[in-house]
């Protein structure tokens, strides 16, 4: 595929169009392969289906019996997060969610659980819940919660360092491989427990380990045309960062605690796991109080895709990232180990700059506000998980 990284992409005119909305604590969209139904993820432990144009009255798995999110001033980083369907979910009937329990025995616990659905194909059995995953109690941040089936087939995981401030809850875990915390696991849920696939680069208590010496990978996501990786792994307090990996490159070591974006000691004390050296983010967004650029507000990164979908033709080979609260997103291209220029662009049109990059809106949305998630549908196409209540379609412009 032509890729060309020698300048800041021209994105062009670009609108976003409802597709599902109203929605409340909407945080993640899926499809199964070969289907146009949404599975739409509600932090509060239920999934929905918005199926021919309309969402279904029914939800397909319920499990808000095991979630209390925290209200007020603390925005609660647990509950339901994520879901992946794997290549053969028509024939297996198979899924996975990854979740953080508030309350009961698994208590601030982060798993991946598989379930299958009934008879009903738009209603998971319940009783078919085998537990994938499930890490040590840890803080109530930092919970990762982002699952999705590679190009290769395998369940890949993220996980967060344990939470508090600068690797506090579990002090080294990032930077040790026996450790599950601050990961992106490659998981082979067919397997053996403890599931781990076939091929990683580690052995024994690190059998399950992809990558390590991440904070929060809260999103990433596949290039469905060369398989590289792209991970938003959320900062401390001075920067968040986009990592990129090669397709098929295993067993790096990102640098947390001891590197915050390309910039060491942001939290002091830290060190990195002997012998390694860590691999650098492809760019890293400065949101200190001084900071003065485009992602001064920015919170909690999330990573999009590499477009290749045909309906917004100036997007193709395109990568996208965004904030959760964050005004603005980036786009680039990735041309092997070279990085362009960003090109930003405002999530809502600016009055005082009618020229700049920005997403117009359709269909009588909202003001685009907060981002949750950057999800693909089987045909490439993107569409954001906006404002904590609707999806809405990446459309051109006008």
């Amino acid at each position: 595929m032509e890729c060309d990284a020698s300048a800041a992409p021209d994105v062009g005119k670009l609108a976003l169009a409802p597709v599902v909305t109203g929605v409340d604590k909407l945080v993640y969209a899926a499809q199964p392969k070969g289907s146009s139904d949404w599975y739409l993820v509600l932090q509060t432990g239920q999934i929905r289906v918005f199926s021919g144009g309309q969402l279904r009255s029914g939800v397909f798995l319920d499990v808000s019996n095991q979630i209390t999110l925290s209200s007020g001033g603390f925005d609660d980083e647990r509950g339901l997060i994520s879901m992946a369907f794997p290549p053969d979910y028509a024939t297996s009937g198979k899924f996975y969610i990854m979740m953080t329990a508030t309350t009961g025995t698994n208590m601030n616990r982060d798993m991946v659980v598989e379930y299958k659905r009934s008879s009903d194909p738009y209603v998971a059995d319940a009783n078919s819940a085998k537990t994938i995953v499930r890490l040590d109690a840890s803080a109530v941040n930092h919970n990762g919660g982002h699952i999705v089936f590679g190009p290769d087939g395998m369940l890949y995981v993220g996980t967060g360092d344990g939470g508090g401030s600068c690797n506090s809850d579990k002090p080294g875990g990032s930077q040790d491989p026996a450790s599950l915390f601050g990961k992106i696991l490659r998981l082979d849920p067919n397997a053996a427990e403890p599931y781990a696939a076939a091929g990683n680069p580690l052995d024994g208590a690190a059998s399950r380990v992809w990558h390590y010496g991440l904070r929060n990978p809260y999103t990433f996501t596949f290039d469905r045309g060369t398989g590289d990786l792209f991970i938003g792994d959320v900062g401390q307090d001075s920067y968040e960062e986009i990592d990129y990996v090669p397709a098929g490159t295993s067993g790096l070591n990102f640098g947390w605690p001891k590197w915050e974006g390309t910039h060491q000691d942001t939290c002091r004390g830290q060190t990195m796991r002997a012998g390694d050296t860590p691999t650098p983010p492809i760019t890293d967004m400065d949101r200190r109080q001084s900071a003065t650029g485009p992602y001064r507000d920015y919170k909690s990164v999330v990573s999009g895709f590499v477009y290749r979908g045909s309906q917004v033709p100036q997007l193709r080979g395109v990568y996208l990232f965004g904030d959760y609260t964050g005004g603005k997103m980036g786009a680039l291209m990735q041309c092997g180990a070279q990085t362009s220029p960003i090109t930003v662009i405002n999530k809502n049109p600016d009055p005082n700059a009618p020229n700049a990059p920005a997403f117009a809106r359709q269909g009588s949305l909202p003001a685009f506000n907060a981002l949750t998630a950057i999800v693909e549908d089987n045909d490439g196409e993107q569409y954001f998980v906006a404002n904590r209540n609707s999806l809405v379609k990446i459309v051109p412009g006008t």
